[in-house]
């Protein structure tokens, strides 16, 4: 499948929520391989066709998180956000499409040699569910479940002279206005993690700019089989500064895809006088 059928498989022209997915991570060529499931292998991923409870763990990795009966209902009221290592939230974002919620791919790193953050996995996992995304028949306006890679931020690593520095960071236009979700009658969001009930700082700018204009904020601890618990968005730093969006890219490298990802130049061997 060539990387632009299986884009408009993650984002069909039908979707209301479409305009939103990430086109990034489709335009590295190992989304276009015959064979993911090689690649994956060797990446150490799953990627059994479904990744739900049809399966019956006939295919080695961990059995999906998500609880269908703790799950929200898909009712078109609320939206969901999983802030999952990159392939975990793809295929918890299969899971909840089960549920008749619209996976939607937020990632904005590029791959690239010696990367700082590994988007390998992602790239398979997400090649891999061509077969499950076309068995989908979710209306154009089901309701959204925004995939993250919680691991974008580097986990405080440093990018060495030399390495592919893919770092980035999520922002309230990566996502609708609050207007436009309270329009479409939704009126709370649910953020999906891993053991964490706060979310990460760049996400707290957009889960506060929702909270204040009445959206209410859900948090939902996977691993815990509890289902989603009222959440109260603390004020991050710099929120609502016409600086901050600034000064969070001073220290991303752009990509040519549109997202993020640079190499680190090495060091000038030049300087002094004379």
């Amino acid at each position: 499948m060539k990387p632009s059928e299986l884009y408009k498989l993650w984002a069909p022209e039908a979707s209301i929520w479409s305009k939103w997915a990430k086109p990034v991570l489709f335009a590295d060529e190992m989304i276009g391989c015959d064979e993911p499931e090689r690649l994956a292998a060797s990446a150490n991923v799953n990627l059994s066709p479904g990744w739900d409870d049809r399966i019956g763990g006939a295919e080695p990795g961990p059995a999906p998180l998500v609880s269908t009966n703790l799950a929200p209902a898909a009712d078109g009221g609320t939206a969901i956000i999983l802030d999952l290592p990159g392939a975990e939230a793809v295929r918890q974002g299969l899971a909840l499409s089960q549920r008749g919620f619209r996976p939607v791919p937020l990632f904005n790193g590029a791959a690239g040699p010696s990367s700082l953050i590994n988007v390998a996995p992602t790239i398979f996992a997400l090649a891999a569910a061509a077969d499950a995304l076309v068995g989908l028949q979710l209306p154009a306006e089901a309701p959204p479940v925004f995939l993250l890679d919680v691991l974008r931020s580097g986990g405080g690593a440093s990018a060495r002279p030399g390495m592919f520095d893919n770092r980035w960071y999520t922002f309230p236009q990566d996502f609708p206005s609050a207007n436009f979700l309270l329009s479409r009658g939704v009126g709370s969001v649910v953020l999906g993690q891993m053991g964490a009930v706060f979310p990460q700082n760049d996400l707290a700018h957009v889960l506060l700019h929702w909270q204040e204009a009445g959206l209410k904020i859900f948090s939902w601890k996977l691993n815990d089989q509890t289902p989603p618990a009222p959440l109260q968005v603390q004020r991050p730093a710099r929120f609502r500064a016409l600086w901050y969006q600034a000064l969070a890219l001073a220290g991303l490298r752009r990509n040519s895809t549109g997202g993020f990802g640079g190499v680190v130049p090495e060091p000038s061997s030049g300087g002094g006088f004379g």
